[in-house]
């Protein structure tokens, strides 16, 4: 009897060390707030919140989309069923085993308990035909901003300290950005056939433990990737560091380089597309744990679009 008594000790210590390790095994809802993300282009391509605005520019703003402090819960895609999905949990706070389909009309943009993960839309045309792809980070200003593509846990001033600390709290290695693509006709209605699903993965070569190196995030569909690895974009992780001396706002960062392609779609001359970006916490990422109780997260989205058929000087012949 002592025996068994000391082996369920034991029991509870290891299920104690896995909760304490994986979201997916308690019934908590951590939160991501104060989320600022920016939604920019280049190189001719114009975006706007409607098809149909006369208003057409190179900047939007995410909180354009949706409304602030939109809580992000821990979510998983399924390719398989072109939805996202959260777990089931029992009574006694672990996983059933199920899992809880999730819409974009029930559970997306959402501050209340039904609230999961947000979604902004917007579109984007062209005078001419293009290739449309991320565009990679870079520095704009030494010290202050940057222009590209990235994401990090936001700088956040410590008065007491006179410094800065890392208000994302490692939740920028969990994050996950969705793509979805849809063309439009010539009287602006979706060609939903046509529609093409990215994930852009940033900061995923850093973990919470320390660790460096990708790892791949296992999907509810049986698969070892969220979707086919060829529309799963990948970027190593983006730093920041205090400036010197000191300054409250200012920071020098390393920015994260692409691993993957990054091309997204063709677009032809005066044709237009819908762009809806998803943003959440992907509940299968081995650094979505219990460590991250709150979390402020900055991003940056920025398209490219290079000219297609673009020859230049040709010999005379």
């Amino acid at each position: 009897m002592l025996f068994i008594y000391f082996y369920l000790i034991l029991l509870l210590l290891a299920l104690s060390t896995v909760a304490t390790y994986t979201w997916f095994s308690l019934s908590r809802t951590p939160q991501v707030s104060n989320l600022s993300m920016y939604v920019t282009s280049r190189s001719g391509l114009e975006l706007a919140l409607a098809p149909d605005s006369e208003t057409w520019g190179s900047h939007l703003s995410y909180l354009d989309m949706v409304q602030d402090s939109i809580p992000l819960r821990p979510v998983t895609w399924s390719e398989k069923d072109q939805r996202f999905y959260a777990a089931v949990f029992g009574i006694d706070g672990r996983l059933t085993g199920q899992w809880e389909p999730l819409s974009d009309e029930r559970n997306a943009n959402r501050d209340n308990y039904e609230g999961y993960y947000v979604v902004g839309t917007f579109y984007a045309r062209t005078g001419q035909d293009v290739t449309v792809s991320l565009t990679h980070a870079m520095e704009v200003e030494e010290g202050i901003n940057g222009s590209g593509t990235y994401l990090i846990g936001t700088p956040k001033w410590d008065a007491d300290q006179l410094a800065h600390s890392n208000a994302g709290q490692g939740a920028e290695n969990a994050v996950r950005i969705g793509i979805r693509i849809t063309p439009l006709d010539a009287n602006n209605q979706p060609i939903s056939q046509e529609e093409t699903f990215f994930i852009y993965e940033p900061n995923c070569d850093t973990h919470l433990d320390g660790s460096q190196g990708y790892k791949e995030t296992l999907s509810i569909d049986g698969d070892t990737s969220l979707i086919p690895k060829d529309r799963l974009i990948l970027q190593s992780h983006t730093t920041w560091t205090e400036s010197d001396p000191v300054q409250n706002g200012v920071q020098n960062f390393t920015f994260g380089e692409f691993l993957t392609p990054v091309e997204l779609f063709s677009l032809d001359s005066n044709q237009k597309v819908m762009i809806r970006v998803y943003l959440w916490l992907e509940g299968q990422d081995v650094d979505c744990t219990n460590a991250i109780k709150e979390a402020q997260i900055l991003a940056n989205l920025q398209f490219r679009a290079d000219p297609d058929n673009q020859s230049g000087m040709t010999p005379y012949e």
